[in-house]
């Protein structure tokens, strides 16, 4: 409900919303915004069919875009062709993203106006999602998964009280390698979920068992 109620102060208070859930399903630490996407609710062909009996839900839709090493098409391209089409008055982008503190993996909730560029946190930089590229008002929310190995050495010997630490010379020794926790399956399932339902709490004049039994 708190980060649902943060993202509703986002969005604009009426018309379509497109979700899309970036990243890759595949891929455990990466798979947080294609789950959150399981958890929205969509609302826009029900409306479409039937608007008088769903008249009191606003249109949603959702978007899995995948990611390029196995579609051959950029995330972005997807999601601007598909806001072109629908016309929305907003899109939401879920990611995950890569933390330079070790304590904020998957233990924080980040939201921004400005949009995001997909992979930027790994360093597999991809075309940015923003109003400029869209035409449309872009609120992304993204959760840290992983922290690369960096910023995990730097932060144990600061815990350690050996101060004087330069995390960008410890950077530049080590070949991309990346950390997630050991229970990271089970962590981006429920922060999915948070996400998701966060999304529907924003969006729907709904309480948390309503969205509940919709989701069933």
């Amino acid at each position: 409900q708190a980060a649902g109620q943060q993202l509703r102060e986002l969005l604009p208070e009426q018309g379509t919303v497109l979700v899309a859930g970036l990243g890759n399903r595949a891929m455990t630490p990466d798979a947080v915004g294609p789950l959150a996407a399981d958890s929205v609710l969509v609302t826009r062909h029900l409306l479409s069919a039937q608007p008088k009996q769903f008249s009191g839900f606003r249109a949603v839709a959702a978007l899995r875009p995948g990611v390029l090493g196995t579609t051959g098409i950029e995330a972005a391209e997807a999601v601007r062709s598909l806001t072109e089409r629908l016309q929305p008055a907003a899109v939401i982008a879920v990611d995950a993203l890569a933390s330079r503190r070790t304590e904020r993996v998957c233990a924080a909730l980040q939201l921004s106006d400005s949009g995001i560029v997909p992979g930027s946190g790994v360093g597999n930089h991809r075309a940015a999602l923003n109003r400029d590229t869209l035409g449309v008002p872009v609120i992304a929310v993204g959760v840290p998964t992983v922290v690369d190995a960096a910023t995990l050495a730097a932060d144990l010997l600061e815990a350690a009280g050996i101060g004087d630490i330069d995390p960008e010379r410890l950077r530049s020794g080590q070949q991309g390698l990346m950390v997630t926790p050991r229970d990271i399956d089970l962590q981006v399932r429920e922060l999915g979920k948070v996400i998701g339902y966060a999304i529907n709490w924003a969006l729907q004049d709904l309480e948390i068992e309503e969205i509940n039994a919709l989701l069933s």
